[in-house]
């Protein structure tokens, strides 16, 4: 587009722009093209603008030329002061270089100076190190001449003396002359010390071939020579430790060992001493303590007489500690007799010992403290011995087996009310239930029992009196004992190595929870006929008898015990004057809770190999108990005075042997529970029972349970009491059947073949009713009536399994019946009953108005 401004404008809006950075404010004016001929105007301002600065600067210069003078003059003054300081510095390092030059000068005659001097101090310390080399040299030159004329005396003098001058030979340790010398005087010492050898093996000779140890007191072939001598030397070079250690040795494996040690054939060596001369000279039969301590007092007299002082004691020092330790360890302690018979004997030994301990402090010789203890320790040495013996007992009967079995009785009287119907079998001629009857029980004899009843056990149903007879006998796994409010056949953690022994078992009972079914005896009871009884009947004794099988074991522990026992009721008696092991009775007294205690610890690893062996160890250990509170009793009626004087009490470890013995008991059944549990778990709780291949897996189970059972009883049987074998089989037949009665009643649905099969798999489990038969008196007319089982006694929840056979093969009504007019409310909830009803019939409104109905009831457990 073309400018509307002239070329003079916009020149001029340049030259501004560039002088003074000022732009013209008007918009065309900025945004207009610069035209080429626009430069000539816009060149010509520049031009005069330059003219105008060149002026200016003019005019400036001529008023600064005086200050411009000044500072000319100052800087050719400040160059002349620069060239004299570098005139100056020139000067200083010439200087410098000349003193370096002197001191360099006269470092180098102090160098040489040092250099003479050290010069002069090594030809002096040369001069004095080859006049010690040669007067070492000479001691040893003289040394070699005494060794060699056996002067030892003189020449361990010299030695020493040459030792003293190498030690000062200082600053030429590691050179060769040093080496030379060091090597010369090694010679000498090896030197004397093979001579000193040579006369000390001729004064002390070992000959081991004929097993022969002479000391003598000089040389034959040179008198000169005498054993003090020889000593003095050896002790002087060191060495008199190393041959006495040697010695030590020698005469331990020469002549003590072969001494001490029974041969296979139960004889020991005998020894002469012959003036100079001890030796083994064969075997005697005579292997009694009282003949080794006198040959040990002989032995000691041979050492004193022919040693000197200087040997004899320190020869003692290493010897005679070994040779009383061993005494202690092997005879005295095989001499110590475990029975009271051979005390005299054993009061002789202390004397001997007591003997030879004077005989070691009158010749001065170390080794009688070993000695003196074990005399002044005889009533615990004996108690030790006795106790080790006994305890060896324990573990030798336990090695040897479990023994031939036999069968003990056991009678208990208990106090009970006039109207109980004590549940007993017939196990031998008495009539238990003669006279026991009264108006009550003639009335329940004229019920008639439910059906689901008589279905069990053919007669009324079992009160709680008779649950409590049925655990009289302590077995009862699922009620309380009366004395000890806790089942003997709860569970028990796994005990440690401690529990073994009995300890913790005091606060055993608050460990052991009470069972959930005990009842407790104050409230009242509602029989089956609806009569409630609330009064306290008359009570009556009642003896009850039962026999069970215990092992040969019992009867032989308790021997050792009552015998520890009669053992320290005697030396109780005895004057502690008339023997050394009298204030050992109250420990033996102690003896046998250590013993019950072993028994513990060590019978269930022994007992393990018997297929029945945790019911053995149960009766076992409950007769031992039973037997040793009777020995304690008659023992305390027979002396008191026993009692005041040294107390057994044992009925702490009595009542941990009866602990131990139920926790066996426990544990059996526990694992027992378990394997009938993965037994059952095989049935993958009964779901699909009629298909392949579960109907085969619920079969397979329900097969192995009842055999696993059954094989259970077999084992049991001759082991347990009658009413112990009924309790433990319904104790496991109560795990089977609460289990299945639960997988049954987690079913949502169950078709009618499943019925079938379930109720075929109930009947199945039934059968094992025959296992609980009562036992018969023998000779019993084949005519008269057939026992009948007693499951429901021994087996809880029995009924509710009989209950839940019958629910499973019945109509609607039939269950229906059952709940509101018979007893099925007394073994199920309502809820329990409404879902079996659910799973096995379809819904409808007979189901609906049943299962109402039922509710509606308020009946149930």
């Amino acid at each position: 587009m073309t400018s509307q401004f002239s070329d003079g404008r916009l020149s001029e809006a340049v030259f501004r722009a560039v002088q003074d950075g000022v732009y013209p404010e008007e918009e065309t004016i900025v945004s207009a093209e610069l035209p080429s001929s626009a430069f000539d105007s816009l060149q010509q301002l520049l031009e005069q603008a330059r003219a105008e600065v060149k002026t200016s600067i003019r005019e400036l210069s001529k008023l600064s030329a005086p200050d411009i003078d000044g500072w000319v003059s100052q800087a050719k003054q400040l160059r002349t002061d620069i060239d004299a300081s570098q005139d100056l510095a020139q000067e200083v390092v010439s200087l410098a270089n000349e003193a370096r030059e002197l001191q360099s000068k006269a470092e180098d005659a102090s160098g040489k100076v040092d250099l003479l001097k050290g010069e002069v101090i090594f030809n002096e310390a040369l001069s004095t190190t080859l006049q010690q080399v040669y007067d070492l040299r000479h001691t040893l030159d003289t040394a070699q001449n005494a060794a060699i004329q056996n002067d030892l005396p003189d020449a361990i003098a010299l030695l020493k003396k040459a030792d003293r001058e190498l030690s000062e030979l200082r600053g030429c340790e590691n050179t060769r002359l040093a080496g030379l010398v060091r090597e010369k005087v090694a010679d000498l010492h090896k030197l004397v010390a093979e001579t000193l050898t040579q006369q000390w093996n001729a004064l002390i000779h070992v000959d081991t071939n004929t097993s022969t140890i002479s000391f003598h007191r000089k040389i034959n072939d040179d008198p000169s020579i005498d054993i003090d001598t020889v000593v003095a030397a050896l002790s002087a070079l060191g060495l008199l430790r190393g041959k006495i250690m040697i010695l030590r040795k020698a005469f331990d494996n020469v002549i003590l060992t072969p001494r001490l040690e029974v041969r296979p054939d139960g004889t020991r060596s005998s020894w002469t001493i012959q003036e100079d001369d001890i030796s083994i000279s064969g075997t005697s039969p005579d292997t009694t303590t009282n003949t080794l301590m006198s040959d040990m007092n002989n032995m000691i007299e041979y050492i004193s007489t022919n040693l000197p002082a200087s040997i004899a004691v320190p020869f003692s020092e290493v010897l005679l500690p070994g040779l009383t330790a061993k005494l202690v360890a092997g005879p005295l302690s095989s001499s110590v007799p475990a029975d009271l018979d051979r005390i005299t004997a054993f009061k002789e030994t202390l004397s001997r010992v007591t003997g030879f301990a004077e005989s070691l402090q009158a010749h001065g010789l170390q080794g009688r403290n070993n000695l003196t203890k074990w005399t002044n320790e005889a009533p615990q040495v004996w108690l030790k011995r006795r106790c080790e013996l006994s305890l060896h007992s324990i573990r030798q009967l336990l090695a040897r087996g479990l023994g031939d079995p036999r069968i003990v009785e056991r009678v208990e009287t208990q106090v009970v009310a006039m109207d109980d119907n004590i549940s007993v079998d017939s196990t031998n001629n008495e009539d238990w239930n003669a006279d026991w009857s009264d108006e009550d029980g003639e009335a329940k004899r004229h019920k008639t029992a439910p059906t689901a009843q008589r279905i069990v056990n053919g007669h009324e149903g079992v009160d709680e009196e008779d649950e409590e007879a049925a655990s009289a006998w302590g077995l009862d796994e699922d009620g309380d004992h009366n004395d000890t409010g806790r089942s003997s056949e709860d569970p028990v953690a796994e005990e440690d190595d401690g529990e073994a022994w009995g300890w913790g078992d005091d606060n055993e009972e608050e460990k052991v929870p009470r069972s959930p079914n005990t009842r407790s005896p104050k409230r009242s009871r509602q029989r089956i006929n609806g009569a409630n009884t609330t009064d306290a009947p008359a009570k009556r004794e009642v003896t009850l008898k039962e026999n069970y099988t215990i092992t040969a074991l019992p009867e032989q522990i308790l021997e050792i015990i009552i015998q520890a026992v009669s053992d320290a009721e005697a030396l109780l008696r005895t004057d502690p004057r008339d023997s050394p092991i009298a204030p050992a009775a109250k420990g033996l007294f102690a003896l046998p809770g250590l013993l019950l205690s072993m028994y513990r610890a060590s019978a269930p690893s022994f007992y393990a190999h018997n297929m029945s062996g945790s019911m053995y160890l149960y009766n076992d250990s409950l007769y031992m108990a039973e037997q040793l509170r009777l020995f304690v009793a008659h023992r305390a009626q027979r002396s008191s005075n026993v009692d005041n004087n040294g107390s057994l009490d044992i009925e702490s470890d009595i009542s941990a042997l009866e602990l131990f013995g139920k926790r066996a008991y426990g544990k059996e059944m526990e694992s027992q529970r378990t394997i009938l549990g993965d037994l059952l778990d095989g049935a993958q709780g009964f779901t699909n029972c009629t298909e392949y291949p579960f109907a085969q897996e619920c079969d397979l189970a329900i097969s192995s349970t009842v055999d696993r059972l059954r094989e259970v009883y077999k084992g049991w049987k001759p082991v347990l009491s009658h009413s112990a074998i009924l309790q433990s089989t319904g104790s496991l037949l109560s795990t089977v059947i609460k289990k299945i009665v639960v997988d049954i009643e987690d079913m949502n649905d169950i078709s009618e073949p499943e019925s079938q099969q379930l109720t075929s798999f109930c009947n199945r489990i039934a059968a094992l009713e025959d296992l609980f038969l009562p036992e018969q008196p023998t000779g019993l007319d084949e005519q008269a009536e057939q026992p009948i089982p007693r499951t429901a006694v021994y087996t809880p929840q029995w009924l509710k399994f009989q209950y839940m056979t019958n629910i499973l093969e019945s109509s609607l009504a039939d269950i229906k019946y059952l709940w509101t007019e018979g007893e099925l409310s007394l073994e199920f909830k309502a809820e329990e009953v409404i879902d079996l009803i659910e799973a096995l019939f379809a819904d409808s409104e007979h189901r609906r108005r049943a299962i109402g109905e039922i509710r509606r009831s308020g009946k149930g457990i």
